[in-house]
């Protein structure tokens, strides 16, 4: 996938006195490292703009070069006017103060006075311009400028794979999944993602074929060294090793980035396989795999894999234990080994199929995680976070761990608020994790997206109605 291509340009008025040029050039420097770094492009601009024709100039360059995200740093204090030719790119904007390079005698730069100035314009008098325009501050070495800086990059890069993504959905989203409903227009304006539909005969025929594939011995030795345990029948590890072939042979094909699978009720019957433990070993590597043929779910989780750079898993919300604030995560046995504490997993039956394998059953490892949902019909997001922790009983078969120290969008709440905002919301019954706090890098993601995040509603007895910009799906039965 192409890396975000991120430029900076310098605004000058060779009136003030302080090292502008110098500021400017060390910011450079200091970015070139930083964009080896975070994993961007880096097209600087070394001479600083001193009048609008420069900026025009200039402007028109990094539309040239297809630049992502425009950085304008105030070397020092500039005309209003120059950050004006910069609203007719199609490239996302910051405006970056710099400290001032001495602390008496006369004003050396007047960078934050130009950042105000520009970002008031951009915000107010812009004369249409409509996109969000971050402000930074701080020296190109500082925390204060690391700290809005780096999320922004991972929320950009994020959102560029996103557009350059596909998903295939392999089969329909499970029957009576009225929740995993999707306008594929709508996705596309939000995300810029697009969705193929792939028939399930096609997965039926590539299973088959996958007979002869020679891979399918080296992916059965994969699975058996991977498990703690095996307590089903070889020829259900040989399929799922078939199963895995057939999948990645269609993710080849197609140039997928990402899968759904109506794993049930057909398939089972049809192959004699439970897939959960392939859609595991999918979510291992670069792809990213749903069950139960959930796109939303899948967009979701490929946000968190793409802001982290690592292994995400879309997960059920069983069972809530008021007496121990928390909340039991669950699915049938499709995570990646990456998710299992030091005990691994055991390669099992399914859980309410009793003698047809495969899943992955064993508990999650503890540690910090975040949870989210894209809600396409009114474009907001559930996001929480808190810790997977092992409390004990009960666990059922599958994989699954106990969620506390909970947060909705960052700020504490009890379970009973969490549960009473997940239901007065109608947010979908899956969520997409991740095993870190990325709470910051989402809220930049969504903020640049014009994506809301669902706010908490304390619990109350009495019937409770969702915010006023939640709207229903058109097309329900």
């Amino acid at each position: 996938m192409d890396k975000l291509k991120v430029a900076l340009v310098g605004t000058i008025r060779p009136i003030f006195k302080g090292d502008m040029v110098g500021v400017l050039n060390h910011s450079i420097e200091t970015l070139t490292k930083k964009s080896e770094e975070l994993g961007f492009d880096f097209i600087p601009v070394h001479k600083g703009m001193e009048t609008m024709s420069d900026a025009q100039v200039v402007a028109k360059q990094l539309e040239s070069e297809n630049v992502d995200f425009i950085i304008i740093q105030n070397s020092s204090f500039a005309d209003g006017d120059m950050i004006i030719p910069f609203f007719s790119n199609t490239a996302r904007l910051a405006v970056w103060a710099v400290e001032e390079t001495t602390d008496s005698g006369p004003l050396p730069l007047n960078s934050f006075c130009a950042t105000n100035l520009y970002m008031s314009i951009a915000g107010r008098f812009s004369n249409g311009y409509d996109k969000p325009v971050k402000w930074l501050y701080g020296n190109a070495e500082s925390k204060d400028f690391a700290k809005r800086f780096e999320p922004t990059v991972r929320a950009l890069s994020a959102i560029k794979k996103l557009q350059q993504s596909k998903i295939l959905m392999i089969g329909d989203f499970a029957p009576g999944y009225h929740d995993e409903k999707f306008d594929d227009e709508k996705l596309r304006k939000i995300f810029g993602i697009r969705i193929e539909k792939v028939e399930l005969t096609e997965f039926y025929s590539e299973f088959e074929e996958a007979i002869r594939s020679p891979e399918v011995p080296v992916k059965v030795e994969e699975i058996l060294y991977e498990s703690s345990g095996i307590d089903v029948a070889q020829p259900d590890i040989t399929k799922s090793a078939r199963a895995e072939v057939a999948f990645q042979k269609i993710i080849s094909k197609r140039q997928g980035s990402a899968i759904t699978f109506r794993c049930w009720p057909e398939v089972p019957g049809k192959i004699g396989l439970m897939v959960c433990s392939t859609i595991g070993r999918l979510n291992q590597g670069t792809t990213v795999a749903a069950t139960e043929g959930d796109v939303l779910g899948a967009i979701s989780m490929l946000a968190l894999k793409y802001l982290s750079n690592r292994d995400t898993v879309l997960m059920d919300l069983s069972a809530w234990d008021k007496l121990s604030d928390s909340i039991y995560i669950w699915h049938c046995g499709n995570i990646p080994n990456t998710w299992f504490d030091e005990n691994g997993f055991r390669l099992s039956n399914h859980f309410n199929r009793n003698t047809i394998g495969v899943v992955r059953d064993g508990k999650m490892k503890s540690g910090e995680v975040t949870g989210l949902r894209f809600l396409e019909n009114d474009q907001s997001a559930f996001l929480v976070s808190g810790n997977f922790t092992d409390k004990g009983s009960p666990r059922y078969k599958g994989c699954s761990a106990w969620m506390n120290n909970l947060k909705i969008n960052e700020r504490k709440v009890t379970s009973k608020d969490f549960m009473n905002t997940l239901l007065v919301n109608a947010i979908p019954h899956h969520l997409a994790y991740v095993d870190q706090d990325i709470s910051t890098e989402v809220n930049e993601f969504c903020a640049w997206l014009g994506i809301l995040l669902v706010e908490t509603i304390p619990y109350k007895d009495y019937l409770q109605k969702p915010p006023m910009f939640m709207s229903k799906s058109k097309d329900v039965f």
